[in-house]
């Protein structure tokens, strides 16, 4: 069942919501943030929080969104409680809790004391590196701040420890499934006929909208191939553009000859009727571009088709598009996803982490609940430009095999082929151990060994903390944007001649060999022998 089943009574809290919860009200910190995977009902924890914080310590509380439906959405769990709503031609008064749009509530700041506010909840909270959340959550500087995501990585790869000072719980989209709060996985790849060889990935880390639109113009009639070859039951569709999501569905309702499909768009008047309809059951697909990815609990979906290339440093979006059809619902045993763009390929989650690179001086705004980006209009293919089929080939994905991603935070970390990495500096060796049946691993620095095993994560998070505050002198060495030059030059004669020491009989190709690739087989050649056991015992 759904976390959400009955609003009008008490949530029973799922273990792993309790144990949140607890975390938040022990918490002593200024901002702190909690990951959750799409589905595993982050709204039930804040809210159940937030009737504490009203009922039992009497606070005035704050809940931040950048959509209309993130504003209302929450008000369905706080019955009861009196709430206020900040958005657009609406004013909240002086009840504990106000819902808010960020849009609306940074231009009124003015209505409210700096100290008014005791909680703030930041929904979606990927997005609060953003101006107009920083300038909120600045001038309420005597509340405490929780952020709820399912993904704690921006596509500009921006760190959100720019707002939040601790990462306090964390359950991604995988142990969701496998501890049985998520449905399973079943994933077609599908390879449309298109060419991203001219798609160009934008500051905010995805790709530009208006090459998106061109290269996957046509491509319409590919999905819905797609669609009816892979899809069952209620699906959603998330399209490359305006103008495909519209031509989707005018196939679709076509060759059904009755109207199954509905296009929802940012301009779309009769959202709200097409969204019930869909839950009814009176409409199969909802097809849209840009909007169903946050904010939408439709539980009956068991297709996903993903028509929108998504930039591998998004991957983020990826696990938001795919979490539309992962919650559990009467009947449903697997969310089937159709990818026809690739994105399958890579992991679906990647570990939680704060750090990521600084503001820009100029960063723009996020995305509102105002029209997406508008694209190029599409051309218009030929009757002999299109194909018998837009599907080239497909495969099966096992998305659950591909694991759980890390952010290595581009240091110049070397794979051993036994597993672990090695990250030698002047004075310094970083060492990691091959991970141990659970994933944890050791960290050793020098001679120095971590006494027990850590997250993956965790320790990519320490190393890079330590070289930006210890070894900023040798960032050339460490970091991958800075030595890029460096490795693309032919191997120095030192290189070559360590290299014939350590191993006489390795074959150098001197004019092939790059300095990166030599640097890299030192490394293996010099360190092999040291790399840390499987076991705490000798480490």
């Amino acid at each position: 069942m759904s976390t959400a089943h009955n609003r009008d009574s008490p949530l029973v809290m799922r273990p792993y919501q309790q144990e949140a919860l607890d975390i938040m009200e022990r918490y002593e910190g200024r901002a702190g943030l909690l990951v959750l995977g799409t589905g595993l009902g982050k709204t039930a924890i804040f809210t159940r929080f937030l009737r504490h914080e009203v009922e039992q310590n009497d606070r005035q509380c704050l809940i931040l969104s950048h959509r209309a439906e993130l504003v209302h959405q929450p008000l369905q769990y706080l019955s009861g409680i009196p709430c206020g709503i900040e958005l657009a031609e609406k004013h909240a008064a002086n009840q504990p809790v106000i819902s808010a749009s960020v849009q609306s509530l940074v231009g009124r700041l003015g209505r409210y004391h700096p100290r008014q506010i005791d909680t703030i909840i930041v929904d979606e909270a990927h997005h609060a590196a953003a101006p107009t959340y920083r300038k909120i959550l600045e001038y309420f500087c005597a509340a405490r701040i929780f952020g709820f995501t399912a993904t704690s990585h921006r596509g500009d790869d921006v760190g959100l420890g720019c707002v939040f000072d601790d990462l306090l719980f964390e359950r991604d989209t995988l142990w969701g499934i496998q501890n049985g709060y998520l449905t399973p996985m079943q994933c077609h790849q599908v390879r449309l006929k298109y060419n991203m060889g001219s798609v160009k990935v934008t500051a905010d880390g995805d790709f530009s909208a208006g090459d998106v639109a061109r290269i996957m113009s046509g491509t319409a009639l590919g999905v819905v191939e797609a669609y009816e070859r892979y899809a069952h039951g209620q699906t959603i569709i998330f399209a490359a553009s305006v103008d495909e999501a519209k031509d989707i569905t005018d196939i679709l309702n076509r060759r059904a000859q009755k109207r199954i499909a509905a296009a929802i768009l940012a301009d779309t008047s009769h959202r709200s009727a097409y969204l019930t309809a869909y839950q009814l059951g009176a409409l199969k697909v909802l097809v849209n571009y840009g909007v169903l990815t946050e904010g939408t609990d439709l539980p009956s979906t068991e297709t996903v088709i993903i028509a929108r290339p998504i930039a591998r440093t998004n991957v983020g979006l990826y696990a938001q598009m795919v979490g539309r059809g992962l919650r559990l619902y009467p009947g449903k045993t697997v969310c089937h996803v159709v990818d026809c763009v690739g994105i399958s390929d890579y992991p679906i989650c990647t570990a939680a982490t704060l750090i990521g690179k600084p503001i820009p001086e100029e960063k723009p705004e996020e995305p509102t609940e105002k029209d997406p980006p508008v694209a190029d209009q599409h051309f218009v293919l030929t009757s002999d430009q299109l194909p018998q089929s837009w599907i080239v080939k497909q495969k099966e994905v096992n998305i659950m095999d591909k694991g759980v991603g890390v952010d290595m935070h581009n240091v110049a970390w070397v794979t051993l082929q036994q597993g672990g990495y090695i990250l030698p500096i002047p004075n310094v060796v970083y060492r990691i151990s091959r991970p141990l049946q659970d994933g944890t691993v050791y960290l050793r620095k020098n001679k120095a060994c971590s006494k027990s095993p850590m997250p993956l994560q965790f320790v990519f998070d320490f190393v890079y903390q330590d070289l930006v505050h210890k070894h900023t002198n040798c960032r050339h060495i460490w970091d991958k944007e800075q030595r890029r030059y460096w490795d693309k030059q032919r191997i120095t004669n030192e290189q070559y001649a360590l290299i014939r020491k350590l191993a006489p009989d390795y074959q150098v190709d001197t004019k092939k060999m790059t300095r990166g690739d030599a640097s890299a087989l030192i490394q293996i050649l010099l360190y092999k022998p040291k790399e840390l056991p499987n076991q705490k015992e000798g480490a």
